[in-house]
């Protein structure tokens, strides 16, 4: 099949790419004129130029036809909130409208759990309202009622909600979180019992191929995560061992609310310190298997980094 990419160089677009290639799709990348493309030709993919926030070059990107569009670039951190709407939720918008033109095309957009983040349940459901507890969350909550919008209209939409994505190579916050404990500066804060649920970005590849293949992703939303579920206290504690050779420190529970008080450190902190699990039953009921369990992966991504 003949399949475009946005983010293709990105984290998870370069997993993505690996996984549709091991298919044997034709596989083109929209890149911008500035991106650094080279790993992107060890898999033969194609070039093509545009920008989605502008909506530059689109057009004629979008011109020869594809069966398949997979949307997952955008910006990731948490800054200006004009910015993250310009390239997430407008950036959206503009690849969804020419996507709804190319006739048949299934749309793949790649979404986020922060989306309903804002939700206090515990698992969250993908049936929860919208709800964002930052100026990433709600750009990309915007640009998921753009895709809804579209679906209306005829797009043959999936929407994957992936959670904290991490694996080899990932440049954010895993990355910061094993730069940290090597240092010993992350300690373990009030215990480290509370749960936090992660995505294996291998895992996310499978579960975004399977979109291509199966029309039950074409309704609703899905989250994606790896099917164990971790505490904090031993998810630093292997990237801890593998990074630093030791166990990371752990701060008497006293402490906790004196730092939480801190501005800056306190939101920081307080991310670990809330259950974090998402409801995988969705895609579970379509034959999802994840590709490696958390503790293999946690390993093999610490290694990878070190």
């Amino acid at each position: 099949m003949k399949i475009l990419i946005t983010g293709a160089t990105g984290f998870v677009g370069q997993s993505l790419v690996e996984a549709l290639s091991a298919e044997g799709h034709q596989l083109y990348a929209l890149v911008r004129k500035t991106s650094s493309v080279d790993v992107l030709k060890k898999n033969n993919v194609r070039l093509v130029y545009g920008d989605i926030a502008t909506g530059e070059g689109l057009k004629e990107a979008l011109s020869p036809g594809f069966g398949a569009i997979y949307h997952c670039s955008g910006l990731v951190e948490d800054t200006k909130l004009k910015r993250l709407m310009e390239v997430n939720a407008k950036g959206t918008e503009n690849i969804c409208r020419l996507a709804l033109e190319t006739k048949g095309a299934r749309f793949i957009y790649l979404s986020s759990v922060a989306v309903v983040s804002g939700n206090p349940d515990v698992p969250l459901r993908e049936d929860l309202p919208l709800k964002a507890t930052n100026n990433y969350g709600i750009s990309k909550l915007e640009a998921e009622k753009k895709v809804i919008e579209f679906r209306k209209q005829g797009l043959r939409a999936a929407i994957i909600r992936p959670c904290m994505i991490y694996g080899e190579g990932e440049p954010h916050l895993s990355n910061l979180i094993m730069r940290l404990l090597k240092w010993r500066l992350l300690p373990i804060v009030d215990g480290g019992n509370n749960k936090l649920h992660l995505a294996y970005v291998k895992n996310v590849a499978r579960v975004l191929v399977m979109a291509l293949h199966d029309d039950a992703f074409l309704e609703g939303t899905f989250f994606v995560a790896d099917e164990d579920v971790l505490t904090v206290r031993e998810i630093f504690t292997i990237w801890s061992k593998a990074v630093a050779g030791s166990s990371p420190l752990i701060l008497p529970r006293w402490i906790t609310p004196v730092l939480t008080a801190v501005p800056g450190i306190g939101e920081k902190l307080g991310f670990f310190l809330k259950d974090r699990v998402y409801d995988i039953s969705r895609i579970r009921s379509l034959g999802y298997k994840q590709v490696m369990g958390t503790r293999e992966a946690l390993i093999k991504t610490a290694q990878y980094w070190k």
